[in-house]
């Protein structure tokens, strides 16, 4: 295909984002139970854990791109999900949920409640379920057939993935409720300035908040929410002495420091940020075992990574997200002296339909939802070729005449009107919300479903602050988490979303969204902060879920291996390039995707001084270099060998050299029956 087809070929998709004809959709339904109470502990109690999700390479594409997205054909760094479960003594518990994915997901909230349910005192009510927003992850998972047809560049509910995260997720949280132990909890805050910067700026200065207007390149890195919030939890010993159990936060920071062409999955920069902050307390209390530490989004809206323009990669992914690490470690460290037992846990949850409930407080959004031309022409830094530089469709394309004349305002629907009402039904859109709160001590935890904007998720703050005014009961920390518990679109506030950039056209229901949800954050934080100990907690769910959306399986189906291993080739070196770590990669033979298991470790590195029959484990400053680090990387060369066999590759970046003395060889863990495989030695 010559480039010129293939752009024309992008530039029509794109053109028709919203435009596609939907097959007859298949119903999914997931039941509410609530869990049975369970009599109050004496002290407050905490369990955590950590489990990996990384799926098999070739099958499953990456999130977050539409149409420029790829098949993810291995992984760079591995992605997690980390679980916290909190309980205090008057019976209240919560279970907070990281993922390493896109998004979070209504679906997925609601199928763990009710597996939950069964076996612990936490349901679909209890749980709040926050993303990465890495988009070097999966997406497909999504409670709507609109974003699991338009989030990548293939269409479906990912039911094979799904049902892996089920399993995973339920797993470690009943690992972590029936591990639970006596715990001390600290919250706080810091400022983190210079790695991240607003990408919307044109937008941001419209706020009629914002005095100085200025567009000049030094005011992207003042136009963003700078506070990173964490809860650092101990466990309390029978001696006394307190000991690390896990530790939460939340950064407003994009997921994109990689490229839009990346073919790996990866948790982006949240990966160097999370390994380093994990290694640090692991190494300062002596410990054997990892500790689960885990990040998600804040108010990230319109903010992205500072990473050096033309340079996305993996060398400014690690230099941004060390960078922030170091800042979460300092913060963790300080926490220490304020850890304590004295917990209290409140939590309320109402679900929400926008198009049967579109006013609330004088406050009105569309009925119906709609994407704006400029949602095609994506943001800065990762523009769509061709369509983004187009007139009516770049960012900043808008109506002009009246805003007020309709609840979309200056919005440029998509394909017009009418068309997009024809070809993209409109209960395709999300139409659901969860709307919670979660208090930990003095922290407020706002979970919304949205991207929120840097000033939207401050006025949302202030919106949810304006409840506990007159308590006695102040509130320090109000983190407001987007990407929670689903996914339906942006929000902006009304003055960015009249300049229409990137975000406004992809605020799906209009002008008022924001008013709308702060009003709703607003009665849910009254209700919480006048709630007495007689009243139960507030949780308005339905009985049961019905989506309604095209289901594709995309992992594949278990095929036996009945081959051999085998290198292909042995270790090559190539050098550094521009933007480009210097590796060693390596080819071999091994069981199909269906058998490779790549959330289980697959290949380290060994090392042996020349000549010895001696090999040892490489480390690097006393951390293993294995594919749970930074620098091994594995992807599918060849998925359909003969005897249900495949080809790999691997990678090792940034390698060691220490004389020809020193040798070092790939180790490949046993997979499906076959034994450890080794490459031949290299130096």
């Amino acid at each position: 295909m010559t480039m010129n087809k293939r752009i024309f070929q992008r530039l029509v998709f794109s053109m028709t984002f919203v435009l596609q004809a939907c097959s007859p959709a298949d119903t999914v339904t997931v039941n509410f139970t609530p869990a049975a109470p369970l009599p109050p502990p004496s002290t407050f109690m905490a369990g955590v854990a950590e489990v990996d999700i990384t799926p098999p390479p070739g099958v499953l594409p990456r999130a977050g791109y539409a149409t420029w997205s790829t098949v993810g054909e291995g992984f760079r760094t591995r992605l997690y999900a980390r679980v916290f479960y909190l309980s205090d003594k008057d019976g209240d518990s919560h279970l907070i949920i990281q993922t390493d994915l896109t998004a979070g997901s209504r679906i997925l909230h609601t199928r763990l409640g009710e597996v939950l349910s069964q076996t612990t005192d936490i349901d679909a009510s209890r749980i709040t379920l926050t993303a990465t927003h890495s988009h070097s992850a999966p997406g497909q998972i999504l409670g709507s057939q609109f974003y699991n047809k338009h989030i990548s560049h293939q269409a479906g509910f990912a039911q094979g993935y799904f049902d892996f995260l089920v399993e995973r997720i339920s797993h470690a949280a009943q690992q972590a409720y029936d591990q639970q132990v006596p715990a001390v909890l600290a919250t706080g805050q810091t400022n983190i300035w210079g790695l991240t910067r607003n990408r919307s700026i044109q937008a941001y200065v419209e706020n009629k908040s914002v005095n100085n207007k200025s567009e000049g390149d030094e005011r992207t890195f003042h136009s963003v929410n700078p506070t990173l919030y964490m809860v650092r939890i101990d466990q309390k010993t029978s001696t006394g002495e307190r000991k690390p159990l896990g530790a939460f936060a939340s950064f407003s920071i994009h997921g994109t420091a990689l490229p839009q062409s990346e073919t790996l999955f990866n948790a982006d920069i949240w990966a160097y940020l999370q390994q380093d902050w994990a290694w640090h307390i692991k190494q300062k209390y002596g410990l054997k075992e990892t500790v689960p530490v885990a990040g998600f989004e804040g108010t990230h809206g319109d903010v992205a990574p500072a990473a050096r323009f033309g340079m996305l990669g993996y060398i400014e992914a690690r230099r941004v997200g060390q960078a922030i690490g170091q800042q979460a470690i300092a913060l963790y460290d300080t926490l220490e002296s304020q850890l304590t037992d004295q917990v209290d846990i409140d939590s309320s949850i109402r679900q929400v339909n926008l198009r049967e409930a579109p006013e609330i407080d004088g406050v009105q959004i569309c009925d119906e939802a709609a994407v704006g031309n400029t949602l095609a022409a994506a943001p800065l830094e990762h523009t769509s070729p061709v369509i983004g530089y187009l007139p009516f469709m770049k960012q900043g394309s808008r109506r002009w005449g009246a805003e007020e004349d309709n609840c979309q305002g200056r919005k440029r629907i998509l394909g017009f009107d009418t068309l997009q009402r024809m070809l993209e039904p409109k209960d395709s859109f999300p139409d659901y919300v969860l709307f919670q709160l979660v208090r930990i001590n003095d922290l407020l935890m706002v979970p919304v479903p949205f991207e929120m904007t840097t000033e939207s998720g401050r006025r949302l703050a202030e919106s949810a602050q304006q409840g506990w005014q007159d308590t006695g009961h102040p509130l320090k920390h109000i983190m407001v988490t987007s990407l929670a518990g689903g996914y339906t679109g942006y929000i902006t506030t009304p003055e960015e979303y009249g300049r229409q950039y990137y975000e406004g056209g992809h605020t799906l229901y209009g002008k008022d969204s924001l008013p709308y949800l702060q009003a709703h954050v607003r009665h849910l934080s009254t209700a919480m902060s006048g709630r007495s100990e007689s009243q139960p907690r507030l949780a308005e769910l339905p009985a049961a879920w019905q989506y309604h959306f095209d289901v594709r399986r995309f992992l594949p189906e278990a095929v036996p291996a009945q081959g051999e291993r085998a290198q292909v080739s042995p270790p090559a070196f190539s050098h550094a390039q521009v933007n480009e770590e210097g590796h060693w990669d390596y080819h071999w033979r091994d069981v199909n995707v269906s058998q490779i298991e790549l959330h289980r470790p697959l290949v380290s590195i060994e090392v042996r001084p020349l000549g010895s029959d001696t090999w040892q484990p490489l480390k690097i400053d006393g951390r293993p270099v294995n594919d749970e680090g930074f620098d091994i990387a594995i992807r599918v060369e060849d998925k359909d060998l003969p005897d249900g066999m495949a080809e790999y590759s691997t990678q090792w970046y940034n390698p060691v050299f220490a004389g020809e003395q020193q040798e070092y060889r790939f180790v490949v863990a046993a997979r499906a029956g076959l034994p450890v495989f080794y490459s031949s030695a290299f130096h």
